[in-house]
């Protein structure tokens, strides 16, 4: 058994600084509207190169046999996919500052600055810039020829790509729920299905089918809608086993559940014995009730709590709800097409609406009962992107992502001069 090496002072500080520049010298290349392509090599050479232009996609593909320089890679890598997730884009431009950190810094250091004062000046000074940018920034709001210039520009100036997002985004509004995947043929088109969207993910990444993504997607689910605290595993196994024989996969979405009996799904599921994924509901007290209820309508299913009469000990399969498809990541959980009797939806929407227009309804409830109409009303636009090949298609994919999330941010925040240059 090998033990751990210990290496400090100087030495190691160098070795973690040159992962650091190594790497970002590598995704800096896609910096900008003029930015290089990068061919990224697969592990076992048998699978054609991704050939990308997103420094995000650089940096997961990046690492090193040296563990100290890989460190210093690690480091880049966290912080790309941070910027990613919630910018959608300016990955390599947080990679080329995160370089100049650690190269100035350093240079600081050895110069017998105290290492912590010059920690101290740098978040002083990361605040400035960040207030200076809110400053500077240009209001986006619903105005769709600034959100197509934004989308256009992340997309690597792609107009089509930028007018696809446009056009999702007017189908179903700008806060909508958009998202990106591959097509089957050449070209790149938008498709628009209902569904609703809950900020809630996957308990246990047990649970995940596809690895690449760590997401859980379940094609047609038995979906179980409860207010009970699921505290014993064999009064819910007792309720799901008919429809595991059938090899449906199930979804609970559920008040509270106990760890051993997540834990017990979790490992039937990494056996195959079920294919199963659980999901806490949404919001506290209420709000959360109502907006289980609201997915029970969706998915045309029963919401089961003792208000309504009924527990997980007196209840059948005919309390299951269905959907068409249901992805579900770490912190969101995506319902395609519910099986819900649009009848019953339409008289919940309007509930909703005669809520909402009630004179003595506060701006707070207000815009609880607006999200969850749009829910109920509202569709999910899925941007499609096509190619000859895999990785053609992959690496479109990956800039409709990018599209997306940084029209999402504009919308939010408002948008700024890129390519480093606010800075």
């Amino acid at each position: 058994m090998s033990g751990k090496i210990i290496k400090n002072g100087s030495d190691a500080q160098l070795e973690i600084i040159k992962g650091v520049v190594d790497a970002a010298n590598a995704i800096k290349t896609t910096l900008g509207p003029s930015g290089k392509c990068v061919a990224i090599s697969n592990a076992s050479m048998t699978v054609e190169p991704e050939i990308t232009r997103d420094g995000a996609t650089v940096a997961k593909s990046i690492s090193f046999s040296n563990p100290y320089m890989n460190m210093g890679a690690s480091l880049l890598r966290k912080a790309a996919a941070l910027t990613e997730s919630q910018a959608g884009d300016s990955t390599s431009t947080c990679s080329v500052l995160i370089k100049e950190f650690c190269e100035k810094g350093q240079k600081f250091v050895k110069s017998g600055a105290n290492i912590n004062e010059v920690k101290s000046g740098m978040l002083k000074a990361s605040n400035w810039v960040r207030d200076y940018i809110k400053k500077k920034a240009i209001p986006v709001d619903g105005d769709m020829e600034k959100i197509k210039k934004v989308a256009t520009i992340s997309a690597n100036n792609d107009p089509e790509v930028g007018n696809l997002v446009v056009e999702c985004m007017k189908k179903v509004g700008i806060h909508g729920v958009i998202t990106a995947d591959l097509s089957a043929t050449l070209d790149t088109t938008i498709d628009v299905t209902t569904g609703m969207k809950l900020k809630r993910g996957w308990l246990s990444p047990a649970f995940i089918t596809s690895q690449a993504n760590g997401l859980c997607e379940l094609e047609k689910p038995a979906i179980l809608v409860t207010g009970e605290r699921i505290s014993s595993a064999q009064i819910l196994l007792n309720l799901i086993e008919p429809l595991c024989k059938e090899g449906r996969p199930i979804l609970i979405i559920c008040e509270e559940i106990d760890d051993f009996v997540v834990s017990m799904l979790a490992y039937n599921s990494q056996l195959g014995n079920l294919r199963a994924c659980v999901v806490k509901g949404v919001d506290f007290g209420d709000a959360r009730k109502n907006i289980m209820q609201d997915v029970a309508t969706l998915v045309g299913g029963e919401y089961v709590c003792s208000e309504n009469g009924m527990t997980l000990n007196n209840v059948g399969r005919e309390v299951f709800g269905t959907a068409n498809r249901v992805v579900i990541s770490k912190d969101s959980t995506i319902i395609y097409e519910g099986a819900g009797d649009p009848d019953k939806i339409n008289d919940r929407v309007e509930l909703l609406v005669s809520r909402l227009n009630a004179p003595d309804v506060s701006d707070y409830d207000k815009v609880k009962f607006e999200n969850r109409i749009a829910s109920l009303t509202g569709g999910i636009g899925i941007v499609k992107a096509g190619g000859a090949t895999e990785a053609e298609k992959l690496n479109r994919k990956a800039t409709i992502e990018d599209s997306i999330l940084a029209s999402k941010s504009a919308i939010d925040e408002g948008c700024v001069p890129g390519c480093g240059y606010i800075y």
